[in-house]
């Protein structure tokens, strides 16, 4: 069943609509028909088009009933294509020069991309799609939330994942490669991330206690929720290193104190594009494993370089399961990706004089707490992906981590 709930007229004939459905709220993009009745628009009948052009004309900061329209620099573009890949929003590539990114699960308020692109792009970091404008919905008695948001195009952009596994497959089946390729580009993402944490250094403040044991809670609380999801390997392992386990997640609840920023909240190396000039990073709607009143609070900068090192060993895994490489080989080259992202990361951010932001002693109870969640992801949401965590959780425990803890 779907119902509407409210609108956005954009020009005659095209809407933004929410409506309510089976499985939530959505934003959808609507054309009226010949006969008056409202149907879900497709790729080519010109909503995105629609609403590129409302950006282009509108004010930068306009309110229409229950929407707030934010419009900076949006072009006025036609010709409309699906992107197939985009499994969070329904996105449309508008005239090669603007993504319109649909929310086709809408988060429940505060939503933190508003405030955190607009942060972005007030200190100037480029490592992003340029932002266009956005819409967002404040339901009544609610909070402000994400409808749909507007970059520019980046011609070429390549998915994280699949430009990381190819990088790493390709270093690992090569007899004698060099793993400089792959030095390379970890270090160009750990300079883009070091860029990313300075932008976001002006939201800096103090982690309090309850922070902290927040942050420990919720590790231990993932940790019982693995142990139960995961196959008996797991829940074995789990048990024959709990010292271990426990040293790692109860050091978290260490970092009263510590400073904290509004940062990613959700950065993997899908978040992370490869497109001609570089790297980029997108999607700024905060951890959706998160309760909505955790997604827009400060956090630990190590964090987000803990999700992203860690989903370069997950690259790694996917890597071997679907090409032909040794084993040895590839643990080399996914130590070598995951060392020269952390060690250029934390160089840089020291160049930019953001040095206190990063404590790397944290970094590798993040990287086990990023892992159970993706067994407890895998278990609710997608059970095919169950071998990368799976995988992922010997290879880390074994790991000698000298200077982390």
């Amino acid at each position: 069943m779907v119902r509407e709930l409210d609108s956005l007229d954009l020009v005659a004939g095209k809407r933004l609509s929410v409506v309510r459905t089976d499985d939530g709220l959505t934003a959808q993009p609507q054309v009226r028909e010949l006969d008056g009745s409202w149907r879900r628009a497709r790729p080519g009948d010109g909503v995105a088009e629609a609403l590129l052009a409302l950006l282009a004309a509108a004010p930068e900061l306009s309110t229409v009933g229950s929407f707030t329209v934010r419009a900076w620099s949006a072009p006025v573009a036609t010709g409309e294509r699906a992107v197939a890949v985009d499994q969070t929003n329904e996105s449309v590539i508008v005239g090669d020069a603007a993504v319109v990114k649909w929310a086709a699960h809408l988060a429940a308020g505060p939503h933190p991309a508003p405030r955190r692109l607009e942060i972005l792009r007030a200190n100037g970091f480029r490592f992003m799609p340029c932002p266009l404008g956005m819409v967002t919905w404040r339901p009544k008695n609610g909070a402000e939330t994400l409808v749909v948001g507007v970059d520019s195009y980046l011609p070429g952009a390549v998915d994280g994942w699949t430009w990381a596994v190819d990088l790493i497959a390709a270093a690992a089946g090569t007899p004698d490669a060099s793993d400089g390729e792959v030095a390379a580009a970890a270090s160009a993402v750990g300079v883009v991330i070091a860029e990313l944490h300075a932008a976001l250094a002006v939201t800096v403040s103090t982690a309090s206690s309850a922070d902290a044991e927040r942050w420990r809670a919720t590790a231990s609380a993932t940790l019982e929720e693995a142990r139960a999801l995961g196959d008996p390997t797991v829940a074995d392992l789990l048990e024959q290193r709990r010292d271990l386990i426990d040293e790692l997640l109860s050091g978290i609840g260490a970092m009263a104190g510590t400073p904290v920023i509004e940062g990613h909240g959700d950065l993997h190396v899908g978040q992370v594009l490869h497109h001609r000039g570089g790297y980029a990073v997108i999607d700024f709607d905060g951890n959706p494993v998160l309760p909505v009143t955790e997604r827009a609070l400060p956090i630990p900068a190590v964090l987000d370089v803990a999700g992203l090192a860690q989903s370069l060993s997950h690259a790694a895994i996917v890597a071997r399961r679907h090409h032909r490489v040794d084993e040895a080989a590839l643990l080399r080259v996914e130590r070598t990706a995951r060392e020269h992202f952390t060690q250029s990361y934390a160089t840089h951010l020291a160049e930019l004089g953001h040095d206190e932001l990063y404590d790397p002693a944290y970094l590798r109870g993040f990287r086990l707490q990023q892992v159970l969640r993706e067994i407890v992801y895998a278990a609710h949401h997608l059970p095919r992906w169950m071998y990368v965590p799976e995988a992922a959780l010997p290879m880390l425990l074994d790991e000698g981590a000298a200077g982390e803890r």
